[in-house]
């Protein structure tokens, strides 16, 4: 399929779906290997990987991948005082969906160099790769990032102990499942 046909399938099946709220408030802290993103304007969004410490891995317009900060997380031209990064929290929990696998592949790719362009080779794409492993995927747009988190949601909920589960089956805790859906929370980072 060529890059043009390729453009107009995925605006279709964009404006189609039904997109993951973004709340507003209570603030959360990121997690190791959790999801982040900023809006840039109506309809677009920029995103990247949390690797620790402050710290966000995303490739940028210059074909870069690389570590910022949550100030130069925002695209030049974009206000960050005004605009707030959102992780994505199990649905109606604080609960952070996260994998420390995530970050790991994220951080694998540092400083390397991409070919970058806006609509077929861009910050989804290697978000993307960072949760699914596989780089050469056919991510392009926001939406299709979010499917794909709504796919591999089983992967990103937090992995207990066996110290946790052995309390809770002597305890005899029964503790709720997270929902299998999910939504944007804003991030505050220490």
């Amino acid at each position: 399929m060529n890059k043009s046909r390729r453009f107009m399938v995925m605006l279709r099946k964009n404006f189609r779906k039904r997109r993951y709220k973004t709340l507003r408030s209570p603030d959360v802290k990121p997690v190791v290997g959790c999801i982040l993103k900023c809006d840039l304007g109506l309809l677009l969004e920029h995103t990247g990987v949390y690797i620790g410490d402050g710290k966000i891995v995303s490739l940028n317009r210059h074909s870069q991948i690389r570590v910022e900060s949550p100030k130069t997380f925002f695209p030049p031209g974009t206000n960050p005082d005004s605009n707030r990064i959102y992780t994505a929290c199990f649905e109606k929990t604080d609960v952070v969906l996260a994998a420390p696998i995530v970050a790991k592949r994220a951080k694998k790719h540092i400083n390397e160099k991409t070919p970058y362009n806006v609509l077929f080779n861009n910050c989804h794409r290697f978000t993307c790769g960072c949760v699914t492993g596989n780089f050469e995927n056919d991510v392009v747009s926001f939406a299709m990032l979010e499917e794909i988190l709504h796919k591999n949601i089983a992967a990103l909920k937090p992995k207990k102990s066996l110290w946790q589960k052995l309390k809770n089956f002597v305890l005899r805790r029964k503790e709720k499942p997270l929902p299998d859906r999910y939504n944007w929370r804003p991030v505050k980072f220490d």
